[in-house]
Formats: structure tokens, sequence, C-alpha cells
């Protein structure tokens, strides 16, 4: 054909038409100037039915898609195909935008995913950073905060409330293990002046025989004194150390004013040299033990005799206010140094010479400890006349507050 085109430049479709012998008798396009000559097998393969799709490769040409059918009876084909260069270019050109679109989609993917999941972990980063600086430095005070409210958000919150509660624990402990210390040092302490006394004495009685009967009795007198003293602190601290345990009371309903006339009558019968006085006031019942209460009230009663003079004047009043009774003892001694006022509850603590003693020092700690396991409070202040008044406040009876 004059204006053919050759196969091998061009895309467009080729239709040629074979004779029974199999020679080309025409055709649309060449190869190289002549007509495309295509495998034997290709052409004997076709029917009259139905065209019969191949890949096929004519001589010298390039690979193409054909469908062969045989036309008339006298056994003609008909060839009609394209070659498969523009498509395979265009299947090429879209396999390298898939790979290359699949390729920048990962990579896109990968950068969203990382920006994403660096944000969502960054508290949790921050939360390994915090436990980390804590089992470095043993500080608890700095948990992090994220501001977030999404599943990351709560966990860190719970996080945080974990940090600050074994915070507390941690102080709680701290400070237990500090008060022990000094609870121990103190109890070594106060433990040695009377085992010294003792020991000395014994020596002394041990060493001398020429000692007068009046130094043997001084010297059995001191040991007397100094082991029962010692015997009262050895009671107090078991006391405190059932206290420290956790140790709580039985209580029962408990009238505070037949307590209030024993004990005043008792302390009188002891000290008749010093004028007590007992202000009777209304029945107040309270939850409590009887003998704990009996017990801080016998506490007040000494450290006032400890600070008053022979004939010194002490007085014990008992007063209902509203939901609570008010038990409170005062003496005309020489009062407390007002930067004294909260710390002589402590353990062992024991204020100026002018109101220091023979006690233990354990007493009004004691007496803390038994206000406050009836729900109430003991404080101290000086009276406007002179002297301290030590009060006690209980709640009472809640059936009995309400009548």
């Amino acid at each position: 054909m004059r204006f053919a085109t050759d196969v091998n430049d061009s895309s467009e479709p080729l239709v040629e038409v074979f004779d029974p012998q199999g020679t080309p008798i025409y055709w649309t396009e060449t190869v190289k100037g002549l007509a495309p000559q295509l495998p034997a097998s290709t052409l004997q393969s076709a029917t009259a039915d139905r065209a019969v799709p191949f890949n096929a490769t004519p001589i010298n040409g390039p690979t193409m898609r054909l469908y062969v059918r045989s036309v008339g009876p006298s056994g003609f084909v008909l060839v009609v195909g394209q070659p498969l260069f523009g498509i395979q270019g265009q299947l090429d050109a879209l396999r390298w935008f898939l790979i290359a679109g699949t390729f920048l989609s990962l990579v896109g993917a990968a950068a969203a995913s990382w920006l994403v999941a660096g944000r969502a972990l960054r508290p949790l980063d921050a939360m390994a950073n915090t436990a980390e600086d804590i089992g470095r430095t043993q500080d608890l005070s700095r948990p992090p905060d994220s501001g977030t409210n999404d599943e990351v958000g709560r966990l860190q919150h719970s996080f945080n409330q974990m940090l600050r509660q074994l915070e507390d624990a941690y102080q709680r402990l701290r400070s237990a293990l500090i008060a022990q210390r000094r609870f121990v040092a103190d109890a070594s302490h106060e433990l040695r002046t009377p085992l010294t006394t003792i020991r000395g004495n014994i020596g002394l009685l041990l060493k001398r025989e020429d000692i007068t009967s009046e130094d043997r009795v001084a010297a059995l007198n001191d040991i007397a004194g100094e082991s029962e003293r010692m015997s009262r602190m050895v009671q107090d601290l078991l006391t405190l150390a059932r206290a420290d345990a956790g140790y709580h009371l039985e209580k029962a309903p408990v009238d505070l004013r037949p307590i209030v006339q024993d004990v005043s009558r008792q302390a009188q019968t002891l000290q008749p040299t010093r004028r007590i006085d007992l202000l009777d006031g209304v029945p107040a019942t309270v939850e409590g033990n009887a003998d704990a209460i009996k017990q801080l009230l016998w506490i007040l009663i000494d450290n006032a005799f400890k600070h008053t003079h022979e004939d010194g004047h002490i007085e014990v009043r008992l007063l209902r206010n509203g939901e609570s009774a008010a038990l409170t003892v005062s003496d005309d001694g020489p009062g407390i140094p007002a930067g004294d006022l909260e710390r002589i509850f402590e353990r062992f603590y024991q204020s100026d010479t002018a109101r220091s003693g023979e006690g233990t020092g354990l007493g009004l700690a004691i007496a803390r400890w038994i206000a406050r396991e009836h729900g109430g409070r003991v404080y101290a202040a000086n009276n406007p006349s002179g002297g301290a008044a030590f009060t006690v406040e209980l709640p009472v009876e809640k059936v009995l507050a309400n009548s």
C-alpha cells in the first residue's frame, strides 16, 4: 500500500487479508515497507464463527494484539490488530505513576503517623522521663501535666494522682521515721538519768561500808524514787507506742460529771495543802472510755500540782457548750511562755525551769492522744490573773445533744 505506515513507528490499527495459501492480499500497515508476515499457526487458528485473539509478532515487527477470523467459504483470513508498544508505554507510565504515588503516599503516611504518634505519645514520654527523674532524684513532687482529655490524658491524670498519693505516703513515712528517731533518742536520754542515779546509789551502798544510816536511807529513797519514775515513764512509753501502732480505745456512753467529782476528791485527799475547787456543771455524756478520761484528768491535775506552790489553788470546771463539753483545769502557777503553749504537748518536751518538774514529759502527749481518740482536743492558755489553764473539749453524745 502506497500510504501505509510502518507498524514499528505507528500505533495505528492494522487490517490485513490473507488468501487461502497465507499470502497477504491487502494490508493497511507495513513492516519495513513490506506486508506484515504472520506465523502460519496464527492464520491456521482462524475460525468462521468468532474472532480469535492472539498476541503475535510479525517478522521484523513489534508484538501486536491481533484478532483473526476466517471470512467466506474460500478460506480467506481477516486479521485486525494493533501494536502493543503504545499501550505498553501507557501501562509503564501508569505503573511508574502508581509506584511513585504509592511511595509518596507511604512517605506521607509515615510522616503523618510519626507526627500524630509523636504528639499522642508525648505525654507518655513525659511520664517516662518523670519516672526516670523520680528514680534518680527520689523527688515525687514533679508530676507532668498534659492538659488533654483523651485516654492518654486520663492515664496521665491517674499517674499524677498516684504520684501525689505516693508523695503523701512518703512524707508521712518520713515524718514517722523522724519522730521515731527523736522519740527513741529522747527516751534513751530520759531513761539514762534515772538509771545513772540508781547505779550511782547502788555503787555507793556497795563500796562504802562506813556510810551513815541517814545516807543509806537517802540513797535507798533515791533508788526507789527513780525506779518509780522510770516505771511511770516505761508505762507512758507503752501507752504512746500503742497509740502509734493504731490502737483505739473502746467507747461507751460516759457521764463526765461523776468522773470529775471523783478525781477532784481523790486529788484533794492526796494533796491536802493545796486547794482544789470543783465548779460543778450540768451532766455531760460523751461517747468515750471512762478509764482514759480519768487518766486524762489526772494528767492535767498532776501537772497543776507540779507547777503550784504548797498552798496553791487549782480550779476544775465542767461546762456544756452546745454540742461539746469543756473540761478546764487551771492553776495559779507561773504560767506558760507563749512560744511553748503548743510545744508542751510534744513528747519529752519540758518548758522553762519555772514550769519544769520531775515528770517524764509524756503526760501531756498522752492527754492529747486521749482527747483525739474521743474526737476532741486539748489546748493550753494563760489565765489573765496568772497561772495556766488546760481545756479539754469533747463532743457530747449526739442523742443527748439534740434533746
